[in-house]
Order: structure tokens, then sequence, then C-alpha cells
């Protein structure tokens, strides 16, 4: 109050504490942004038209988090880059999300995928599964590792499938055939021979082992890693890595998945461990007096 004046200043009847600012989770903005979700039984057209701008804004969520680490990421934070293009060994490919380093290249690459709808058939008019595009899924994953990994063997290519928590529970505990496993499993399966380029397991030893390939891996069809994504409404999501085995039926648990600052972690760790091998250089002798 100022002195002499019987009324508050504005500032004190409105406090910074007062409507502090709202705290989204961490897909709230892309899924908002993305627009009304078609239902499963909708045009093909109009459903292949959501999936797209969903990629697209999942693409600027995952490039704004990995911002402070790559300040040359794309798509830039005023969303211009979206499926920039890169050139590969016939032509140029478009990618989703991607870190240039200008004397390295490309170094980070993320590939973002979705599967929204649960299967529906016109014929029946029955909704089915969420596995009837999973193997095209894993076929254009394999053409986008083939392409870059063969021009550019030092760049980490992560993947990610985002889809709805509804995948896992789609599954028949009481089944003992392969039909039995939810949905969300059968991803996992799928995907889990996409993943793990520059590393091989090694059999018979306690634990988890491998040789540390790198960038020398011939295996061009993988990417270093693949995550699916699992996404509640609310923008909620945890990651599981398809290198892990999953629960057969239901939901995996909080501790076999990874939280959305985990994930950046995680790929920002391939990053670096591809890299660790740059050479180092000794300092000068101050003694030599080779240029004498």
């Amino acid at each position: 109050m100022s002195e002499g004046s019987l009324f508050p200043e504005p500032e004190s009847l409105f406090p910074e504490t007062l409507f502090p600012e709202l705290q989204h989770e961490p897909l709230w903005d892309a899924l908002r942004l993305a627009g009304d979700k078609p239902a499963a039984d909708a045009d093909r057209g109009e459903k292949k038209n959501y999936a797209q701008r969903l990629s697209n804004q999942l693409a600027q969520t995952v490039a704004d988090a990995l911002r402070p680490l790559y300040p040359n990421i794309t798509p830039t934070a005023t969303g211009e880059g979206q499926e920039a293009t890169v050139d590969v060994a016939k032509g140029r490919k478009r990618l989703d999300v991607k870190a240039l380093d200008p004397t390295l290249g490309l170094i980070l690459c993320v590939s973002i995928k979705t599967y929204n709808f649960q299967d529906y058939s016109p014929r029946s008019g029955k909704l089915g599964r969420w596995t009837k595009n999973i193997v095209r899924n894993d076929h254009e994953l394999r053409g986008e590792a083939m392409v870059l990994h063969q021009r550019q063997p030092y760049s980490v290519l992560v993947a990610v499938m985002f889809e709805p928590y509804a995948t896992c529970d789609d599954g028949d505990p009481t089944k003992t055939s392969d039909t039995g496993k939810s949905s969300f499993a059968h991803h996992v399966t799928t995907l889990s021979k996409r993943s793990g380029r520059g590393k091989r397991a090694v059999v018979g030893v306690p634990g988890k082992a491998w040789v540390d390939l790198g960038a020398e891996d011939t295996r061009y069809d993988l990417f270093e890693k693949v995550f699916i994504g699992l996404y509640e409404t609310d923008g909620g999501v945890r990651f599981f890595d398809v290198d892990e085995p999953p629960p057969r039926n239901g939901r995996p648990t909080e501790s076999q998945t990874f939280s959305f600052d985990d994930f950046v972690a995680i790929v920002h760790g391939e990053v670096e461990r591809r890299n660790r091998f740059a050479p180092t250089w000794s300092d000068p002798d101050d003694g030599d007096d080779s240029d004498s």
C-alpha cells in the first residue's frame, strides 16, 4: 500500500504465486494440436491426415526436448524444418527429427511412428486388435535405417512408436496361443529385431554383456535403439525399450519403463557413446625444439 493511500497497489492483490503456470503432461500439447481423433471406423483419408498431424506434433515435442543438447536440431523452435531431408545413397531421405553437426554431418535422427487406431474391418463392421500395420512399420524402419546408415554409418538412429495404452489391454491371458498376448507385446516382439546396431549380445555369461561394434557394425538395417511410447489421453507417456522382454498381457510397470526425461537422457547417451572414440591430442612438449 502506498503511503497515504487507502488502497493497495494492484500487484499486491495478484501475487505471482496466485496463478502458477499450469504444468501439462509431456505429450499434452502434441495431442491437443493434432486435433480431434477420428473414430476407428472413420474414412481412411481422415485417419491418415490425423496420423500425419500427430506425427508432426510429436516430432516437434521430441525436438524441443532435445534442443538444449542439440541447438541445430529440426524441427526448429518455430516449427520450421518439419520432415527435413538429408543426403542418402540414392537421393534424399525425409526425416522427422534430425541433429546435424557442421563437421560430422548427421549425428542423430529420431524416427517417429504412430499407431493410432484399433483395427477395423469394413466388411464385418467389427473392431479388432491393434496389429494390422505393425509389420509394415517394421519394413519402413528397415528402409530408413538402410539408406541412412549406408551413407552415414556414424549416425545414431532412434525409433519411437507412439501408441495408446489401450494396445496393452486387448490380450487374453487364458489363451496359450500366440493370439493370447496383447497387441503391445506383439509390437515389442516385432520391433525388437530392428534394434541393437553397434552391439552384439554375448551368450553364456552371467547378466547382460555385449561386444561394442560401434559404427563398424555392418548391420545397416538396424536402429541403435527402438522404443514404444505408451501414452494416456492427457499426454502422460512412458517409454518401453524393445530390447527388454515385455509382459505378455497387461501394461508394463513403471519400473519397466522410462519417463520422457529418461528417454532424452538415453538418446543423448547413445550419441555420446558413438562419438567417444574421437581422436585426442597430446600437449606439445615444452622442450620440443623440432621447429628450431
